[in-house]
């Protein structure tokens, strides 16, 4: 038998002051459940509690961004929703289209007033957009700039970071930036 060195002592004594440690603090087990005498409950536990749980604020508003047209290409522009802001709401908001001082600064929308836009669901940070039948008549940089619309539009939505389009619940393939599918 060697004899022990210094690091093996000192690595002996740290185990058995672990060990030693949670033995003493362990709660020792019950085979079965017992009450506790009122002066034995610390810390004041049994005294009746005057905290209240809030909801958040009714009608609370959100700040989210619609993207419309301008001469330079999409602009950002604030609409309030109710909190938390949801998909729906943000699609709502961007269908509704410009407002009039809006137009007067040159802004509009390249989603026409006959589409119909609906959010799907949303999950792991993707929001699913259904177009309506009316989406495919639009055709050239007018449906490029109306998915560029709605992609920037579900992605200032908290949560979402990706779009994935649909047409009656089926996925499908919409023009990129550049118009390649």
């Amino acid at each position: 038998m060697r004899p022990r060195s210094g690091a093996d002592a000192a690595a002996a004594a740290a185990a058995l002051l672990v060990v030693s440690s949670l033995v003493a603090c362990g709660i020792p087990a019950d085979s079965q459940p017992r009450a506790l005498a009122s002066k034995d409950i610390p810390f004041d536990l049994l005294a009746p509690s005057t905290t209240v749980a809030t909801p958040g604020t009714p009608g609370a508003r959100a700040s989210i961004s619609v993207y419309l047209v301008g001469i330079t290409g999409l602009v950002p522009v604030s609409r309030e929703v109710r909190e938390p802001a949801t998909l729906p709401e943000a699609l709502n908001s961007l269908l509704a289209g410009p407002t009039d001082a809006e137009v007067t600064n040159g802004l509009r929308t390249a989603i026409s007033a006959q589409t119909s836009v609906s959010a799907g669901p949303v999950g792991f940070g993707v929001g699913t957009v259904d177009l309506g039948g009316a989406f495919g008549q639009v055709g050239g940089q007018e449906q490029i700039l109306a998915v560029a619309q709605l992609v920037f539009t579900a992605t200032s939505v908290p949560g979402i970071v990706k779009v994935q389009f649909t047409l009656a619940g089926r996925p499908v393939e919409v023009p990129a930036g550049d118009g390649t599918l």
